[in-house]
């Protein structure tokens, strides 16, 4: 009973409704507002439908369709069972002996260098300059740590905080330059405002062999149950390393098929709805968590990190929230965070009315 309870504890991410069941909003997972569009369900089920037989273990119609959308070469795209799939893929690939990330970042990060007993730093990212990456003093600390690889995520997970371009391209010629292989992961970029402005994607369409871009359905098209990343690698040998350690299977049929209607016509009118409605609420659950006296930090994604002004909450917050049926995601296991920051995702108003109405309850009982 006792290693079935740490079991359990294990699980630290998002979305876990199945160990709460009484959840009726779910706040803690960072998906498209809009929810799956009805052109990703049909595709999904018309997938199930065709899933007697194995899947296309090389993907094709869909590597076809993405590289004409993106403008790249087919044998760029890797594809995985979502983005974490690629994560450990990479990090397995390259076996590093000692990486860098920005504290705080994604905890699948550390949990995949941790698996191959890489050193892992942490570059701390300062709670003052609200969470931005400046990249002078990081390029400081790459020189001085002389890493084999590194993690970028932008916007960045758990602040929604956006590294202009110009600003990861200065890092990622470091990179080149040192033989560092950057992973950047862009996410949650499709939901920002000025993504291609942002993306580094040029780079690889250029043929920079030390950048793995990372991408993802699971956020832009709210289709984290289907599981579905592909990432970018001009490095052929080390793509096909990463593809042979990979099991052959490993992306369904629904989910090539969902994955193949996303690069349909319908794309880009539902991501700009989409980002139309993050852009709003965005603003308006900022200005709802000020009011009760929580400091936000500022955010370019679909989602805001942000804790109490007055005093320290040590994650009571986390549980009031959940005897009210509502979740979200306590940050007190983020490398450069504590129990007292929190992230929720932006919904559609009603439910960010409510939320802020629960929330509102709860603090004038205090």
């Amino acid at each position: 009973m006792e290693q079935g309870s740490q079991w359990e504890k294990a699980y630290t991410h998002g979305g876990d409704v199945y160990r709460n069941e009484k959840i009726r909003m779910d706040f803690s997972i960072n998906i498209n507002p809009l929810g799956m569009p009805d052109f990703i369900k049909q595709a999904a089920m018309d997938g199930v439908e065709e899933s007697a037989r194995y899947p296309d273990s090389r993907c094709r119609r869909l590597r076809r369709l993405a590289a004409g959308f993106y403008g790249v070469q087919e044998e760029t795209l890797v594809f995985g069972n979502g983005a974490a799939e690629l994560i450990f893929g990479i990090v397995r690939a390259v076996s590093p002996r000692r990486a860098v990330l920005t504290a705080p970042s994604f905890t699948e990060y550390e949990a995949a260098l941790s698996s191959v007993g890489a050193e892992v730093l942490f570059f701390p990212l300062k709670e003052e300059d609200d969470f931005s990456l400046p990249a002078d003093r990081y390029l400081d600390f790459l020189k001085s740590a002389r890493p084999d690889m590194i993690f970028l995520c932008n916007p960045a997970n758990p602040t929604g905080r956006l590294t202009p371009g110009e600003e990861i391209r200065r890092i990622l010629e470091f990179c080149t330059v040192q033989g560092i292989l950057a992973v950047v992961d862009e996410c949650f970029l499709d939901l920002a405002e000025e993504d291609e402005r942002d993306s580094v994607l040029d780079l690889v369409r250029e043929g920079e062999k030390n950048i793995f871009l990372l991408k993802a359905f699971t956020k832009s098209f709210a289709m984290a149950g289907l599981r579905l990343g592909y990432g970018f690698l001009a490095d052929g040998e080390l793509r096909l390393k990463m593809q042979s350690q990979s099991q052959p299977w490993n992306v369904s049929i629904p989910a090539q098929e969902a994955g193949c209607a996303a690069f349909g016509a319908e794309r880009e009118p539902y991501l700009r709805e989409a980002r139309k409605l993050i852009s709003r609420e965005r603003e308006y659950l900022r200005e709802g968590l000020q009011r009760l006296g929580f400091y936000v930090f500022p955010s370019e994604a679909n989602f805001l990190l942000f804790k109490r002004t007055d005093r320290g909450d040590g994650g009571e917050l986390y549980e009031s929230l959940l005897s009210r049926g509502i979740l979200i995601r306590r940050c007190g296991d983020y490398q450069g965070l504590s129990g007292d920051h929190y992230r929720i995702c932006v919904k559609k108003r009603e439910e960010n009315r409510a939320f802020l109405e629960n929330l509102g309850e709860i603090y004038k009982k205090r």
